[in-house]
């Protein structure tokens, strides 16, 4: 709603009337004040009056600071006043910025309306330079000249600036490059944990294309909900994208980043394993903020509940002399049954039933045959002609209920000396108690002569449940036949489904 001068006038006199009574006495000063503006900004030289108004019921007077002119000075009323400032100069030049309230007032302290008059002026004539070591002494709004430090990581709202000892935040619009050498003027601000801020009003570039080099990150992943130095470290932490923030195992806190390098698109990295890098910024509970500078993306995030390599079985592959047939696509590499090589007296095959791993041997008329599992650096090889092996998963005892987990493997079918593959066609076979239920590996279908590669095999293991009781087979479905059904395994991996 719009007041004009008369309604302002008529609220009033109607507040004084019914605070102060009956009585009337033209003479005494107002009772309450009002003015039309609370702050006016003028230019340094040569500003343009400004004419604001004044609303009082009564008489009024004025406290003016000396560079200020007001017009009048004193009235009785609602009355326009034009204010005008002095130039700001001293020497010929700009002075520094200057700020004073002019004051209307009445009777009492509760009568009277401040109005900030703000000049502008050069900030930084009389300013003085620190370095960035005693800056967080300085009081908020302190005017600072920060000279030649060096830009080491550029944000979407500013840099990151070294001395070589300390590290600063510096808000600015200004363009500017990694490996710049500038000077920064402008004011001392904080954030909400007390970490120094630089809200730069100019930046000077007194050299380009430095080299820059990161000191080396603290990794606080494991520290995460401790973690709170007081100054800008340079850290690092290894978790998941979710949203805005990155989720660290076994942490209660995450990970919110503050600022971060227009190059990077975050928002595509949810779900996504990552290592970030970064200058600390803070401590928000439940949540430790970073100003990112470097970040590595791993890729979708995988909750690994089992994971099999093979590469502890290293000292048995030495001792056997086993070789890479996949990876030399040599049909004549050495690879010897795992009962054979021994260390410390103990089989390559004694490890594997020692970690929980089982067998199967087949041929067409025995249930039960003779050895037919193979030793190579480090994986194993399955089956030979007329002789087809398999494997049995250890317990899994760590996946919750309802999980759909997904199995996935290296494998590799065998090639015969004539160039045919062999047609080897995998199952997997998950069983609890009596129940099982199959999955299907797609074979290879390489021609005859394809090379000896390894192929990827990922199947989600739907309308299933895993449990410590859960038996996990990996297999041929051309079993007991009397043909060569040969092949290799290696890097076995059971995760949750994305």
């Amino acid at each position: 709603m719009k007041f004009s001068r008369y309604t302002t006038t008529l609220f009033l006199t109607a507040t004084l009337f019914s605070i102060g009574g009956c009585e009337k006495d033209e003479t005494r000063l107002s009772e309450a004040v009002l003015a039309s503006a609370s702050a006016l900004n003028f230019e340094g030289n040569g500003a343009t009056e400004q004419i604001i108004t004044v609303y009082a019921d009564a008489e009024w007077i004025s406290e003016v600071p000396e560079w200020v002119t007001i017009s009048p000075t004193s009235g009785n009323g609602v009355m326009d006043v034009t204010i005008s400032v002095s130039d700001n100069m001293r020497g010929g030049a700009l002075d520094n910025p200057r700020k004073a309230t002019v004051v209307f007032k009445g009777r009492t302290l509760a009568s009277r309306a401040e109005v900030l008059i703000q000049q502008a002026g050069d900030k930084f004539r009389d300013g003085k330079e620190y370095t960035i070591g005693e800056l967080d002494a300085l009081d908020n709004e302190a005017v600072v000249t920060v000279p030649n430090i060096t830009v080491i990581t550029i944000t979407s709202a500013g840099f990151i600036a070294t001395d070589g000892q300390n590290n600063v935040y510096v808000l600015s619009s200004s363009t500017v490059s990694i490996g710049d050498k500038v000077t920064v003027m402008g004011s001392k601000s904080s954030n909400a944990q007390s970490l120094t801020i630089v809200e730069a009003d100019r930046i000077e570039t007194l050299s380009t294309g430095g080299t820059v080099t990161y000191p080396a990150a603290t990794d606080i992943s494991n520290q995460l909900d401790t973690y709170n130095p007081g100054s800008r470290q340079f850290i690092e932490v290894n978790g998941v994208v979710s949203g805005n923030k990155i989720m660290v195992e076994g942490a209660t806190y995450s990970v919110s980043i503050t600022d971060i390098p227009a190059s990077i698109d975050f928002t595509a990295l949810n779900a996504h394993s990552v290592t970030v890098k970064g200058f600390f910024d803070g401590v928000a509970a439940p949540a430790v903020k970073i100003i990112l500078a470097e970040l590595t993306d791993n890729g979708l995030f995988k909750l690994i509940y089992f994971s099999e390599n093979f590469e502890w079985l290293n000292p048995w592959s030495l001792a056997g002399n086993a070789g890479q047939t996949v990876e030399t696509d040599n049909l004549s590499a050495s690879a010897p049954q795992i009962p054979t090589p021994k260390v410390d007296g103990v089989s390559s095959l004694d490890a594997l039933l020692t970690k929980g791993y089982e067998f199967l041997r087949v041929t067409p008329a025995s249930d039960n045959a003779s050895e037919c599992v193979y030793l190579q650096q480090n994986y194993l090889k399955f089956g030979k002609t007329g002789y087809q092996a398999g494997i049995v998963f250890p317990k899994i005892t760590n996946i919750p209920s309802g999980v759909t987990a997904v199995l996935a493997f290296d494998w590799c079918p065998m090639r015969q000396g004539s160039g045919v593959i062999d047609p080897v066609n995998l199952l997997v076979i998950v069983a609890n108690g009596s129940s099982e239920v199959e999955f299907n590996i797609p074979p290879s279908g390489w021609a005859s002569g394809h090379k000896l590669e390894w192929i990827r095999a990922e199947i989600e293991l739907t309308g299933v449940a895993i449990t410590e009781d859960t038996k996990i087979t990996l297999r041929q479905t051309n079993w007991k036949l009397s043909t060569a059904n040969r092949w290799f395994l290696d890097n076995i991996e059971i995760s949750k489904a994305n």
